[in-house]
């Protein structure tokens, strides 16, 4: 609780306290002294959906106990507001009772909150403010792009809390857009000054509009280039993550395209624009596999920390891209114990996945026999890479693999089938694969860990959303318009212990991929 006596005027993020003036009467009187209780530090809400109440108490301290006649003020102010000068305030009042009881109406965003309570008698004002963290139906959540008669659909689950969500469907059934078949969709956290949220499908890439989640002409990714193809369909994309001194360093956003070339953009610099393709080693042009991995971890001391981006070329190597290379790739250098080499000639990436978990990355292989590799790449600091994970992986109907995953903490390596998912311990090898899952009348289309930032404020249930596996699966001999079937996992370290389902949403659109939209 904060309460204060305002004898000045104080301006305080958009909020305009105002007290009593002083005309040189110094026969001080007890006045009243409030003290306000019961409200919150951060409330969350989502527009047009939640209605906000709260209900402060309002206790009087003063020694006579008598209680004054009061007016009641209640501001929200944007956080990132451009506040005008004392006295030209916009009005920022949503309220002016005792307690608060209305439909959040705001655009998403984060503010700062004021309760004012006036004692009309002395014109003493007393504060207390809490943060508000408002967000849309498309503001945050999960974004599932499904296909349906040929076209994009996008639906999207929101997680209210840890046992409330709500399903938004076909939220693209207006737009006049000409998709075709949809691809996948990505989102990357990053501190830069965009957040490539990037839609793709068979006419073109498009960034996401981070209100309302529309796809258009207004935002094709082609607009990002310099010189503007026709055309660009996007099949990997990352963003380097760390918080630093934008005077610094650069702070590059990688994509590799369908043909596997690579462009590299430095958002910092004139707003950032994607220029001529960097696939190019000592002047030798190279083909990338479709992944970017990053590491995604917050540094203390970003200066001394700073990871590089990983690539995969189709002729077999682990390339990096340094944040002192000027954007240029180079093959991967390792320190420490030596698992594999650089060189996996002959390999063919099928899976590439960054963690929020010490840089880790996971890639899987597979050689012209058939076989697969898999593989634990810690991206360190200034390119000092260390191998964590390597070896052939064992398991039944491998010949079947439709997608993997690997579980960010645990080090357990999933593959799915047509119904199927089995799992397969990277610490312990000698196990071999075991079936965990099985979906009879179902087709699995996704089966992915959606990296969540560390950045983000989440409390323990929204983090803990990182080591769930996903999967989305269709139901056969079922509309398209509604047999889509999400699901979420839980795993505990115990290896004999089974999967824990921790959500299901049904009757979503023919799923294509499953992806998450965070807040900021």
């Amino acid at each position: 609780m904060k309460y204060v006596i305002y004898y000045l005027l104080m301006f305080l993020l958009g909020g305009i306290y105002s007290c009593a003036d002083d005309k040189g009467n110094y026969n001080y009187e007890d006045i009243n002294k409030l003290a306000i209780l019961g409200i919150e530090a951060k409330y969350q809400c989502i527009a047009h959906v939640d209605t906000l109440h709260i209900q402060p108490e309002i206790q009087n301290l003063s020694k006579t106990g008598e209680n004054g006649v009061y007016s009641y003020e209640w501001k929200f102010v944007p956080k990132n507001a451009q506040h005008p000068e004392l006295g030209e305030d916009p009005d920022y009042v949503v309220a002016t009772t005792k307690n608060l009881n209305i439909p959040v109406s705001q655009d998403a965003g984060d503010y700062v909150c004021f309760y004012n309570i006036k004692d009309e008698t002395t014109g003493v004002v007393w504060g207390t403010k809490f943060d508000l963290l408002v967000s849309s139906l498309t503001s945050e959540g999960w974004m599932i792009l499904c296909e349906q008669e040929g076209r994009a659909r996008m639906d999207m689950v929101v997680n209210v809390d840890a046992n409330t969500d709500i399903i938004s469907r076909d939220i693209w059934s207006e737009s006049e857009l000409e998709t075709g078949k949809p691809i996948k969709v990505m989102y990357e956290y990053t501190f830069a000054r965009v957040r490539p949220n990037i839609f793709v499908c068979e006419n073109g890439s498009y960034m996401l509009d981070s209100k309302d989640m529309h796809a258009g002409e207004d935002n094709n990714i082609r607009w990002y280039f310099g010189a503007q193809p026709e055309h660009i369909h996007v099949r990997a994309s990352g963003v380097m993550k760390y918080n630093y001194d934008e005077s610094f360093y650069p702070h590059y956003w990688i994509i590799v395209d369908k043909n596997g070339d690579v462009y590299c953009n430095d958002v910092w610099v004139n707003g950032g624009l994607f220029d001529f393709t960097i696939n190019q080693i000592d002047g030798i042009e190279f083909k990338a596999a479709p992944f970017v991995g990053n590491a995604s971890r917050y540094f203390q001391d970003p200066l001394l920390k700073i990871p590089s981006t990983m690539l995969y070329d189709k002729a077999g190597r682990f390339l990096e891209v340094k944040v002192t290379s000027g954007g240029k790739p180079s093959v991967m250098k390792f320190t420490g114990t030596m698992l594999f080499t650089a060189e996996q000639f002959g390999k063919e990436m099928v899976h590439m996945q960054s963690t929020v978990y010490n840089g880790l990355t996971y890639a899987i292989l597979k050689d012209e026999n058939g076989d697969y590799y898999y593989y634990g790449i810690i991206l360190g600091n200034w390119g000092e890479n260390t191998q964590k994970y390597y070896g052939k992986l064992d398991g039944q109907n491998l010949d079947q693999v439709v997608s993997f995953a690997c579980h960010p903490v645990l080090g357990i390596l999933f593959y799915s089938t047509k119904d199927k998912i089995y799992k397969f311990d990277m610490n312990n090898p000698s196990r071999g694969a075991e079936e965990i899952l099985y979906y009879p009348g179902e087709t699995i289309k996704v089966m992915k860990f959606n990296v969540l930032s560390t950045y983000s404020g989440y409390s323990e249930w929204e983090a803990l959303r990182s080591e769930y596996l996903v999967v989305g699966t269709i139901k056969n001999d079922v509309s398209e318009d509604k047999c889509g079937i999400m699901r979420s996992y839980e795993f505990e370290p115990q290896w004999e212990k089974k999967p824990i389902q921790k959500k299901e949403y049904v009757n979503l659109g023919k799923i294509v991929d499953i992806s998450y939209k965070e807040k900021y």
